[in-house]
């Protein structure tokens, strides 16, 4: 029985530091969306960046990352370069999760 409860206990605990984590990953994203993001592309992610750019609410999470990589690679010349050129592999694909939850 006391095998069975540490077994509990562990499972218990590593659940809710996952949990913690995927919070603080989602905290972080969305700071990054509203400094980043949310100036051009409106703050649910509704609006064409400077009436050039795709609504991006309403891309698919991999149209999503295919432009961010792009634009930091150079490919996409745009306004938002700059700040997507900062981006970590990690926050792109957190915002390319994101950004389609932000659709009403």
């Amino acid at each position: 029985m006391k095998g069975y409860a540490s077994t509990l206990f562990f499972i218990a605990s590593s659940l809710l530091a996952l949990n913690s984590h995927a919070n603080e990953s989602l905290e972080h994203t969305q700071k990054i969306f509203n400094r980043s993001c949310a100036m051009c592309h409106g703050k649910q992610g509704e609006k064409s960046a400077l009436n050039q750019s795709a609504i991006i609410n309403s891309l698919k999470t991999e149209e999503i990352l295919t432009a961010l990589e792009k634009r930091k690679a150079g490919e996409i010349v745009g306004a938002g370069n700059a700040a997507k050129s900062r981006l970590s592999e990690e926050e792109m694909k957190g915002l390319a999760e994101y950004i389609p939850t932000l659709k009403k």
